[in-house]
Formats: C-alpha cells, structure tokens, sequence
C-alpha cells in the first residue's frame, strides 16, 4: 500500500514502505514524526491519525488552546463564536458547547422524553451522584438525555432553558442575576436536601424560586403552560422558576416553570415531574424528564444552560 515495495519469501513478505508510511503493508502513517502538540503535548500515533495528550492547561488537537474555566470566561478572551470549547476547572479537562450570545453561556445538560426517564430514576443519581458524562455534551440539537461535567464543575448565576430543534438558542426562560449564587447547579440545586431513593421532597410548597424571563416559543412547549399563572404556592407565581415543588398530597417538579397549586395544574410542569402521591422520583404513574400534566414531549428536548 502507499507506494510500499513488495518483497516475497518463503511463506512471507516484506515492504519497504517510503516515508512517513510504515506497517506490514504500508498502512500506517507516522503523524508524530513532525511532533505537532504544542505546549508540552505527548503525541500518540495511529492509523493514519494521532492524538495529542495535552497538560491540564491546554487542549485541542494540538495542544494548542487555553483552556477557561467556563464560555463565560472564554467570551471575556474574546472567542465570540458559537461552537466547542475546552473547560479546565481543577487540573480537569472536557468539551463544553458554548452559546456565546450575551456574554458566554455553558451548556450543562438536556432532558429528553425520547429516551428512558433517566432524570426521574428513583435513586435521584442524575441530580446528585453522577461523575461521569452521559451524552453528546458538546451537541445542543439531539433528542437523548445528557448531563456533562459541566453540571457539576461550572459555576454560574443565571440559567437558562432553550429546545433542541432551535439552532439560534432563543431562550425559552432565563433567571435574574443571582439565581445560582454562583455555584454549580448540581451543588446549586442539591442543598435543599437529600430526596435520593424515595425521600419526598416537598409537602404543599417549593424549597426555592427564582425571577425568570420567558421568550421564543415557550408558550408552545411542553412544561410552560403555567409560565403566565398565578399561584397560592406562596410567592411562586407567574414569572418564576421555582425548586423541589409539591401541592395536594400529589403533582411534583424538581424545577417547577410558573405557578403552582389550584388553577395552576398544581405542581406537576416543567422539569423532573411526576404524580406521586408525595414528591419523590420514579414511583409516579406519569413520572418524565419534563413536560405537563403527564403530557412528555418526545420530538424535541430541553437544553440547560449556566452563565
């Protein structure tokens, strides 16, 4: 192969292969010859290919981008392209989409009801437990469950909820400055309490809200039909995203989008929402990623996002 010469023995052959192919037949090319990393990179040959295993500090096929601890960070370098980056956050090194209209947003997750509900599992482990990644983390347009490191090493104070069959990103809801205190989510949404394995999280009221802005079609997606309704669960009216939600002995959503309670399709819209008699993931008859009034939208997904 390659413009390698054949020489035949007894049972056998041998190529004298020209440079850079070498192999039994020629096959391979040595990528490395030229040592393309950058930066300290340690380069790995392959097949026609190589790799590049770059210090903590740098990534990309050559070792050759800095990488920041967020798109945030990435936007105040002044990269303003939608597309993926590298995150470093502790020596540690991943892909992360980055949506960098206003200012750099991470996106950290998707829920989808075309898959298993893996978000309502009863162990709660996608909320609390999980270390390692779960999807296309780099892609905002399929319709499969994700979660990326960046759900539990990015931290942020806005969020943001957008679909996956919208390639501009269009929020369907963002939250007012402070929402995440600066955390991770999952430390952000963890510490209302431990609701693994069948604990009930919630009793006739919400752990938390947060101001929210809504747009782009959010009226028509599955989850915000109470995105405009008011609401007797305490100050977690219309406008808000509200936490670990409840109402009547029944209805519950890890993150509720509007209001709740009577007139307002009690508890049981937005994300992480099941019917249970009481709160608490997978022993509802209509548990799902996200929707309403056991009502799953399964041709399109929701993206989570922190900034």
């Amino acid at each position: 192969m390659n413009g390698g010469t054949c020489t035949d023995g007894n049972n056998n052959y041998t190529c004298a292969c020209p440079s850079p192919f070498y192999g039994k037949q020629c096959q391979e090319t040595n990528e490395c010859q030229s040592n393309p990393c950058q930066n300290g990179g340690t380069c790995v040959d392959g097949v026609y290919s190589f790799t590049c295993l770059c210090t903590s500090s740098y990534a990309g096929t050559f070792c050759q981008a800095t990488a920041a601890a967020s798109c945030k960070n990435h936007y105040s370098a002044g990269r303003h392209s939608n597309g993926i980056y590298y995150i470093n956050i502790g020596g540690f090194s991943f892909k992360a989409y980055c949506d960098m209209s206003n200012n750099g947003w991470t996106l950290i997750s998707r829920f989808s009801n075309a898959d298993s509900t893996n978000w309502m599992q009863y162990s709660g482990s996608w909320w609390y437990d999980r270390t390692t990644p779960y999807g296309s983390v780099t892609s905002p347009s399929d319709n499969y469950d994700m979660i990326s490191p960046a759900f539990w090493l990015v931290q942020g104070d806005y969020l943001k909820i957008t679909r996956s069959d919208d390639g501009s990103h269009t929020y369907l809801l963002y939250t007012g400055r402070g929402c995440t205190g600066g955390r991770t989510f999952r430390s952000f949404v963890t510490r209302f309490g431990n609701y693994r394995n069948g604990n009930i999280w919630n009793s006739n009221s919400c752990r938390y809200f947060c101001r929210a802005w809504f747009g782009g079609s959010y009226s028509s997606t599955g989850g915000f039909s109470q995105a405009m309704c008011g609401s007797n669960l305490g100050p977690y009216g219309n406008n808000h995203l509200a936490f670990w939600c409840d109402w009547s002995s029944g209805d519950g959503a890890v993150m509720m989008i509007g209001g709740g309670g009577d007139g307002c399709h009690r508890a049981d819209h937005g994300i992480g929402i099941t019917e249970a008699n009481s709160a608490q993931f997978g022993t509802g008859s209509c548990d799902g990623d996200f929707g309403d009034n056991c009502n799953y939208p399964s041709s399109y997904s929701l993206n989570l996002w922190i900034k």
